[in-house]
């Protein structure tokens, strides 16, 4: 299997990356970049002046891993943040876990609660993008006190109503192309259709069926359309690191938490809220949106980006960072 193959087979919502910034990686071995969390040898990035305020990069997929942020992002943040870059647990750089391991979200808080205290960080700033913006605010409800602002960046916020946006979405892109498929999204899409651990091979289905169209529903720049199978060929991993996600990525899916509901929680969030989205997004949904301007968080569309603001308008995310 090549890379590219490779990176076409993630699950849900996936991206790649390309080069590495430097950093200093809290590891127990400078060779290899992992330091042991929770039990797990996980990668940690710890990049920037230590006396920066800290921002925590919490990645999608689910099980994508952080390396498209460290490439894209990172120069735009250098001497504004101390950028702290984990790759989840099983998920690209980390050690990969086994097939049959379980993977909840309150796993995954657990190990950034980890690498917090590890680091001796008293608050951090999370931004989450895509599937990690619904960990990011299950982290910060768990964790108000060590949460300076809550960020999300294309978030999935509740899962049920971003899917159902995305396979709506789907839904107009297939249409005239391939009816059945059109068919079964239109179905999916709808609010009276459950999204459950039976939701994804359904939704899969349909996203295979889009073919390369499904780009689009991801970016809006044509240069970036053959980003992943392009960045994976340059990327400097083995082979199977590409595919390393999809384990921890299916566990999730198939873990009936990620499906709790979310909309109503976000009323709960006491740090300074912001949700950055590129006008060409079709994750995040209207009812998340509402949700986020009714608990008093700021809202900024950007032009020219789709799901990814990180990679297609970076300069514009650092500004709405720092504003």
């Amino acid at each position: 299997m090549t890379k590219s193959s490779a990176v076409d087979r993630r699950v849900a919502l996936a991206v790649l990356a390309a080069a590495l910034v430097p950093g200093r990686a809290i590891a127990a071995a400078p060779d290899d970049g992992l330091t042991a969390i929770n039990g797990r040898r996980l990668w940690v990035l710890d990049h920037g002046d230590p006396a920066l305020p800290a921002l925590l990069y919490v990645h999608g997929g689910p099980g994508v891993g952080a390396f498209d942020f460290e490439r894209h992002m990172m120069p735009h943040l250098d001497g504004r943040y101390r950028v702290v870059s984990v790759d989840q647990r099983g998920a690209l750089r980390s050690d990969p876990i086994a097939a049959d391991a379980p993977v909840t979200v309150d796993d995954l808080i657990a190990d950034y609660e980890a690498i917090r205290e590890r680091l001796g960080i008293a608050r951090w700033t999370l931004i989450g993008h895509s599937f990690g913006g619904l960990i990011a605010l299950r982290y910060v409800l768990a964790h108000p006190q060590g949460v300076t602002r809550l960020v999300l960046e294309s978030p999935v916020i509740d899962a049920a109503s971003s899917l159902h946006w995305l396979m709506g979405a789907a839904a107009q892109r297939l249409n005239g192309i391939d009816t059945a498929a059109a068919l079964e999204a239109v179905t999916l899409s709808s609010p009276t259709t459950p999204v459950d651990p039976a939701f994804v091979p359904r939704m899969e289905r349909v996203m295979a069926a889009l073919g390369p169209r499904r780009q689009d529903l991801y970016v809006v720049q044509a240069e970036h359309r053959a980003m992943f199978s392009r960045l994976a060929e340059q990327a400097p991993f083995p082979e199977d690191r590409w595919s390393r996600g999809e384990r921890p990525g299916r566990a999730l899916l198939n873990s009936p938490d990620l499906y709790r509901p979310m909309l109503a929680s976000v009323a709960s969030v006491s740090a300074p809220l912001l949700l950055v989205r590129g006008a060409g997004d079709h994750v995040t949904s209207p009812a998340e949106i509402d949700a986020v301007a009714r608990a008093g968080g700021r809202v900024v569309t950007i032009d020219g980006a789709g799901h990814f603001v990180h990679v297609e308008q970076p300069d514009a995310l650092a500004a709405a960072l720092t504003g």
